[in-house]
């Protein structure tokens, strides 16, 4: 086993983390990626970078986060530019990945809303907006649902393949509509919205915001249905029909050679508010 693998083992064993805090630094260095150091606040290891700060669960010697801005804009800001001022509310925002791209591109008058139902990965998102000083960041810890639903149990595994589920972690539960309201957001010009499945409960509880927004990318995982026969996952043909129905253009990304996660998502418009908050 690798050096770096064997520590790694050793930290998740909870073994080694103050020790280890010169080591990991030193190793993530050695991949000249633009971190500086990486240190420990309230068992989350917080990656100070040359471009910003980046909160993760376990040591992450590889983090490059030029390259993540770079993901976020061809994942995400496909078919939308996002412009000074403008209310952007991610939905599954995991860890912050999106969340720098984001509040940079909407400035000091924007605003930029991150809703994550994963408690680890929420501790992590909150530490990186405090680092980073993102006064355009308002981070929510919730899971997006139907309306009459006040708290769900989702699995405790990685984030990055959490589900709805009978049992795991209780999380608080709302939906995208009261978010909308409580904030009291009024024109938001895009919704990211990247929930494992969980999105086919989700668009039953945001008409009033689809009234109120102008770019929707909704990330469907059907290919995960493909692989893992999870039939829950496949959510792709009822948003479309449900957006289309409540009046909305859907697009889809048709570029040869786009992987999976990509060739499912849906970009929805919504033609009569385009502009509008503008004008």
């Amino acid at each position: 086993m690798p050096i770096t693998d064997r520590i790694k083992t050793l930290i998740r064993r909870g073994r080694l983390q103050s020790a280890a805090l010169p080591i990991v630094s030193g190793l993530a260095r050695l991949h000249r990626h633009g971190v500086e150091r990486i240190f420990l606040d309230d068992g989350i290891w917080i990656h100070q970078t040359s471009y910003g700060y980046f909160a993760y669960h376990r040591p992450y010697l590889r983090l490059d986060l030029m390259r993540l801005d770079q993901a976020a804009c061809e994942n995400f800001l496909w078919g939308y530019q996002p412009k000074a001022g403008d209310v952007i509310m991610d939905v599954g925002a995991g860890v912050g990945e999106e969340t720098l791209t984001f509040s940079r591109a909407v400035g000091e008058r924007g605003k930029v809303i991150c809703i994550e139902a994963h408690p680890r990965a929420y501790r992590c998102l909150e530490k990186l907006v405090q680092y980073n000083r993102l006064q355009n960041v308002i981070p929510i810890h919730a899971a997006v649902t139907e309306p009459g639903c006040s708290g769900v149990t989702i699995s405790d595994n990685d984030y990055l393949s959490n589900r709805i589920d009978s049992s795991g972690v209780s999380v608080p539960a709302t939906t995208i509509d009261e978010i909308h309201r409580q904030l009291n957001l009024g024109h938001v010009h895009f919704v990211k919205m990247n929930i494992e499945g969980a999105e086919r409960l989700a668009i039953r509880g945001m008409a009033a915001t689809l009234e109120e927004t102008e770019i929707l990318c909704m990330s469907c995982h059907d290919f995960l249905a493909k692989r893992t026969a999870d039939d829950r996952l496949r959510t792709k043909d009822s948003v479309r029909d449900f957006m289309r129905q409540s009046g909305l253009d859907v697009q889809e990304r048709k570029k040869p050679g786009l992987p999976p996660y990509l060739r499912d998502q849906l970009w929805v418009y919504n033609r009569g508010v385009m502009g509008k908050a503008a004008s």
